[in-house]
């Protein structure tokens, strides 16, 4: 029996394991780590390049690893705080702000004192030294909160722009859709480790791609991410929920999708609710 390649992507098999170390490093990294890792390796070349702090006479070959390990140590303990926090708090920006610089800057200021340790024979061990990196490691910490906030909170959204008549809404990201979901209206775009499922009118689809690129292929179909994993469709919203703090949609096809603390504020704004 022959079956069409369309017909054999309608249920691929559920990502079960792309391992959960693989799953682990994605839910701290996030869907923005090439520009977040990217601004900390720019970092580490300015503060290289400047010899910042005094390492203007490090040869530049042990310069570099020194700041380029400290840039992407402190990225990772800012992003794992900032994700903590949007997942287990209920923070305004201003208190995301304040609660990631007041959790990092001990931790980042331990981080320096250890490398600078293992790069300086000199450097010993003084407990007292720690007081003297708080204000430089304060500002570098106020530039990553800021950095989290604006990365995470701003929500990517995919507005109905005028288009041909004869053109289809989304059609550039429904030709990735198997046959029977092509002509079918989106309701929501779930993300699931690599992979992305799409919920439909005719049901639910994956498909191999990211959420963000996703998005960038909706022109003329108006929605929102509503949350790290999920891109929602204004006209399939039904209703709203609250509860416990807790924000949600729900959409055709009793299908629920979360709303995240970072994402309410510019919905609400849009009139989301």
């Amino acid at each position: 029996m022959r079956e069409s390649p369309d017909l054999i992507r309608e249920t691929p098999p559920r990502v079960t394991g792309a391992s959960s170390v693989t799953r682990l490093i994605m839910a701290i990294i996030g869907p923005h780590w090439l520009r977040t890792y990217g601004i900390a390796l720019g970092m580490a070349l300015l503060l290289t390049f400047t010899a910042a702090n005094g390492t203007d006479g490090v040869p530049l070959l042990i310069r570099f690893p020194y700041w380029l390990i400290l840039m992407i140590l402190g990225t990772l303990v800012a992003q794992i705080t900032g994700r903590m926090l949007d997942r287990y708090a209920s923070l305004t920006l201003w208190q995301t702000v304040v609660a990631m610089i007041s959790i990092t800057t001990p931790l980042i200021c331990l981080i320096v004192w250890l490398v600078t340790a293992g790069f300086n024979s000199d450097h010993r061990l003084d407990p007292a030294r720690l007081f003297y990196l708080v204000g430089p490691v304060l500002v570098i910490t106020l530039a990553m909160a800021i950095l989290h906030v604006l990365i995470s909170g701003t929500p990517a959204q995919s507005h109905a722009f005028a288009q041909d008549s004869q053109t289809e809404p989304g059609a550039a990201f429904r030709e990735r859709l198997p046959f029977k979901f092509r002509h079918a209206e989106i309701h929501a775009l779930e993300a699931e480790d690599h992979y992305l499922r799409v919920h439909t009118a005719a049901g639910d689809t994956l498909i191999l791609m990211r959420l963000y690129d996703a998005i960038r292929e909706l022109d003329g179909i108006e929605g929102s991410q509503t949350h790290r994993s999920w891109w929602v469709a204004r006209a399939a919203v039904t209703d709203t929920t609250r509860s416990n703090g807790r924000v949600g949609f729900t959409l055709k096809g009793d299908l629920t999708a979360p709303v995240s603390r970072s994402f309410q504020k510019a919905l609400r704004q849009d009139g989301w609710f």
